[in-house]
């Protein structure tokens, strides 16, 4: 019997492969995506950072066995090491290649572009609002595997940037795989009647994130 998570994965293939496969991630993997575009898209990703931090500590505090509660709890302080400075060092490295008005315009003060402000309402919702323990999980899982997906499938380039591969070898390196792994066995525990509504949500809210991102960077 399959589990819940390859059931998705094929009852909902065509929306999963939308926001796997995205132009933006598509020229991130061969190097030619535009610093404009870096710029915007990493951004975005920092609006991100704190609510989703708070939301895997809910998460955390909501595990229901100790082995559970331990890794989350790991992957917290991963979170908040101040050595994970990818992006603090692109952004540098970008930032005086992108004019005042572009940075303005992508939300380099913490202002969230139209596509993405309903995702991040979303999860700050669900910090505020009751949510399961089965659909918050399942939020984490889909955030993850969609990048590992991407990172890991995606045709890349040889010898791309440090800007590029960096991003990429985060989202395909061991640790990463490993933690994808046990997000997968935590959502394999419940049925995909409690998880499905959460699992396609999550998968449009992810390819919005994409779409707007890119978009705003022409």
């Amino acid at each position: 019997m399959s589990t819940t998570t390859t059931q998705l994965l094929s009852k909902h293939n065509e929306i999963f492969k939308n926001a796997t496969e995205h132009q933006l991630t598509k020229e991130l993997c061969q190097g030619t995506l535009s610093d404009v575009r870096l710029f915007g898209y990493l951004t975005q990703d920092l609006n991100f950072f704190e609510v989703m931090l708070r939301l895997i500590c809910k998460i955390t505090s909501m595990a229901p066995e100790t082995p559970a509660l331990i890794t989350l709890a790991k992957k917290i302080g991963f979170f908040a090491n101040d050595e994970n400075s990818y992006f603090q060092d692109c952004l540098a490295l970008i930032s005086p290649n992108i004019s005042a008005e572009d940075k303005s315009r992508l939300g380099e003060k913490t202002k969230c572009l139209p596509g993405v402000k309903p995702y991040v309402r979303f999860l700050e919702e669900m910090i505020s609002e009751t949510f399961s323990y089965a659909e918050l999980i399942t939020y984490l899982w889909v955030a993850e595997e969609v990048y590992l997906k991407w990172a890991h499938d995606l045709p890349r380039k040889d010898n791309l940037h440090w800007k590029y591969q960096t991003w990429i070898d985060l989202h395909d390196g061991e640790h990463f795989v490993t933690w994808v792994n046990f997000l997968r066995k935590e959502v394999n525990k419940f049925h995909i009647q409690e998880v499905e509504s959460m699992f396609v949500k999550c998968v449009n809210y992810e390819f919005h994130f994409f779409d707007a991102c890119y978009k705003a960077g022409l």
